[in-house]
């Protein structure tokens, strides 16, 4: 069973998925480890419903690793409620406490898809600390959904345990620019010449030998 579980999960992070199914599937016992490793690579790979549908063939009990690949699933192929389901189930059925990964998860799924709010409050909500790049993901929605009130609150939630560095300066800068908001966005330039936070631009190098 070792070298199998080995060979799904080579095969399946590798993303040859073919080759991955052809090894689970001529495996007459599996475990968890097994099944894990052939959800969330097809999850991570683009192949969500079958993900999907391999779990409700399942028969051992879920554990952390596969709620992320289910999580996974529902985010990448926008299956929301799906998702928020898969979420909940975790908690009351299987007594699962999240993660920051399940969180992260969440968080992407709703912000993808401009349930920008109910992604800000799960943060707010969360009993573990959000880290920067979970802000990070509700700021980017923020000005892709247009929620430009919902940015300033995330950056400004981010940058009480971090400073500011380029990318986040940059990303509410614009935000602040598209609702003509002039005051602020010269207020954020006078702390980005304090903190000495500058934006680079791009450049490329050839060498001639």
């Amino acid at each position: 069973m070792c070298i199998g579980n080995a060979l799904v999960d080579m095969y399946a992070k590798c993303g040859n998925l073919q080759l991955a199914r052809q090894v689970f599937n001529s495996m007459s016992t599996k475990d968890l480890t097994c099944w894990n490793a052939m959800i969330v690579g097809l999850s991570v790979h683009g192949h969500s419903y079958d993900a999907l549908e391999l779990f409700n063939s399942m028969n051992i009990e879920p554990d952390h690793v596969t709620f992320v690949g289910l999580l996974t699933a529902c985010s990448h192929s926008g299956l929301v409620n799906a998702g928020i389901d898969y979420f909940n189930s975790m908690i009351e059925d299987y007594k699962i406490l999240p993660n920051v990964k399940h969180y992260g998860c969440m968080i992407d799924m709703l912000c993808r898809y401009g349930k920008v709010h109910e992604a800000y409050q799960i943060i707010k909500d969360m009993p573990i600390k959000a880290n920067s790049v979970l802000w990070k993901m509700v700021m980017a929605a923020c000005r892709v959904h247009g929620h430009f009130d919902l940015a300033d609150k995330a950056f400004h939630e981010l940058h009480q345990f971090m400073p500011m560095d380029d990318g986040d300066v940059i990303t509410v800068s614009n935000v602040y620019a598209q609702t003509e908001q002039w005051y602020d966005v010269e207020h954020l330039r006078t702390n980005v010449i304090r903190q000495s936070v500058l934006k680079h631009a791009a450049h490329s190098q050839v060498y001639v030998r």
